[in-house]
């Protein structure tokens, strides 16, 4: 019975506060640390392969949730997929460039990217394959040029948020957006941390 009063106070504080304040947005921003490669005592699982894929290896895959991914994939855009056999367990895909100026949640340098996109299947969660994914697909992004990376995670996601942690990266800021009475540009404000 007390749970169920918790759960309807709750629903009620954010009505409120959706009223108030509009929607919200709650991101962190975590970066890449350096080209030192992954963290002490991350290594690939013997069972796993993470390697570049191009838009076809995605757009067949017989995963739907693999080829539901094609549409992020085109010019400054790069993908990494983690194989389980011939099989597609993994995806993460990094924009740079003009491509990503578009969203630009984050400002980018020139020679920096932003995973846009991590997925991996859902009979593979929990194994660890994210975390194999941010690291080893980092280390070849800042092979080619890059000099630093970056993703931002939504404030609760708990999961995304240790694999980030877990494959080196740190946070960088914490990225609040309110709108309230549905302003055309919301308002923005930016905590950073020390990277």
């Amino acid at each position: 019975m007390m749970q169920a009063v918790l759960g309807m106070v709750k629903e009620l504080a954010k009505k409120i506060g959706r009223l108030i304040l509009g929607e919200y947005s709650a991101y962190y921003v975590y970066s890449s640390q350096d080209k030192s490669g992954a963290p002490p005592g991350l290594e690939l699982s013997s069972s796993r392969r993470i390697r570049p894929v191009d838009k076809n290896a995605v757009e067949t895959s017989g995963e739907a949730l693999i080829r539901d991914q094609a549409f992020y994939l085109g010019s400054e855009a790069l993908a990494y997929a983690s194989y389980l056999d011939d099989r597609i367990v993994g995806l993460c895909i990094y924009w740079y460039g003009e491509r990503y100026r578009k969203r630009n949640f984050w400002p980018l340098q020139s020679r920096e990217a932003k995973l846009v996109q991590i997925v991996t299947v859902p009979g593979q969660r929990g194994a660890g394959i994210a975390t194999e994914l941010i690291a080893f697909s980092c280390m070849d992004v800042l092979a080619k040029g890059f000099d630093k990376t970056y993703a931002r995670i939504w404030h609760s996601n708990t999961p995304s948020i240790r694999a980030f942690e877990r494959a080196g990266w740190s946070r960088r800021a914490l990225v609040l957006e309110l709108n309230p009475l549905r302003r055309k540009q919301p308002i923005r404000m930016q905590f950073e941390t020390k990277a």
